[in-house]
């Protein structure tokens, strides 16, 4: 009796077939979710691996920068004195005269590598939030590098205005407001909007950031609440209409990947791989940058009883990740 009520139900991954009590359409086997989620933890570790390699290039890149800035601030000293020791004009002591040197004046600008290697140095510094610094900054730098005071003149250094830095998103913010604002809490903030979605975070931007910020550091980590009923396309347009507003601004933008969930489904699993894929090629196109969490929640500790919320473990770390990402992009 119980083998005449059995249906069989195909599963949609790899066609095997089993007995279940009723007929599903999306039916699929536990081998091919566990190969789902192999797949997924692979693509994770491969993200990982690239951004510790950016990371490595970039710390190499600053060591030969300061290699050869200090090369080329001993390197005018040392021809001096070799000029110096060749130009010595010997005179008898008839007149009682002594040695008179007679130097030539380096006129050139010794800063000037400095200066330069300066500006890459801030233009390189993250993989992905400096992906976002458009050339109006860059010539910024450059032009408050280095100021060379006139012959006869007195040096004047101009001091410089300290960035505004907000940090966006939904409820994972809470708890991270001690680890972000900690070095200056007058120039940094951290805006928690529970249950927030991608389009409150557009609503909500023209009144946190003001007409007077110059250049601002604007961190945004939203889009996890988007991923439990809407699809890929509503999300992506939610996404790109953010996009256009944040442009108003003329800010330095960073988005934060979209963190994992557990107990929700294949479905939502898969929908957050899809979006994070997407906005990292849509933040490349745009210039903005992308910081990229890829699986590191997901291991066990981390996520809450719910499956979305972070431990305490889990928000500390969540926490110090973007500390540190907000520490590069000002440095």
């Amino acid at each position: 009796m119980e083998m005449e009520r059995s249906v069989v139900v195909t599963c949609t991954g790899c066609a095997m077939f089993v007995f279940l009590p009723q007929d599903r359409d999306d039916f699929i086997c536990t081998k091919c979710r566990l190969v789902s989620l192999l797949e997924e933890k692979v693509k994770g570790l491969e993200t990982q691996m690239s951004t510790l390699r950016c990371i490595t290039e970039n710390n190499v890149f600053r060591h030969q920068a300061q290699a050869e800035r200090k090369e080329d601030s001993e390197k005018p000293g040392q021809a001096k004195m070799k000029n110096g020791e060749g130009n010595w004009q010997h005179v008898t002591s008839r007149r009682k005269r002594t040695h008179v040197p007679t130097m030539e004046i380096d006129v050139r600008n010794r800063f000037h590598p400095l200066c330069t290697s300066t500006s890459t140095t801030a233009e390189n510094d993250l993989e992905d939030p400096s992906e976002g610094m458009d050339q109006k900054e860059t010539h910024l730098i450059r032009r408050q590098g280095m100021h060379s005071p006139r012959d006869g003149g007195s040096t004047t250094t101009i001091p410089k205005r300290k960035r505004r830095v907000m940090v966006v998103g939904d409820s994972l913010l809470r708890g991270t407001e001690s680890s972000i604002c900690r070095p200056d809490r007058e120039t940094r903030e951290v805006c928690c909007l529970p249950g927030a979605r991608i389009r409150d975070v557009t609503e909500r931007l023209p009144k946190l950031i003001k007409s007077s910020d110059r250049y601002p550091f604007l961190l945004l980590h939203v889009g996890t609440n988007d991923t439990a009923k809407n699809d890929l396309e509503r999300i992506t347009a939610d996404y790109v209409a953010l996009g256009k507003e944040i442009k108003e601004f003329e800010a330095q933008v960073v988005f934060s990947s979209i963190l994992p969930v557990q107990g929700k489904g294949p479905g939502r699993d898969r929908r957050i791989v899809e979006v994070n894929a997407w906005l990292r090629r849509w933040c490349r196109r745009e210039g903005f940058g992308f910081f990229d969490h890829g699986m590191l929640f997901q291991e066990e500790g981390l996520l809450g009883r719910d499956g979305i919320h972070l431990t305490k473990t889990g928000k500390s770390i969540f926490a110090d990740r973007l500390a540190n990402l907000v520490r590069r992009a000002l440095n």
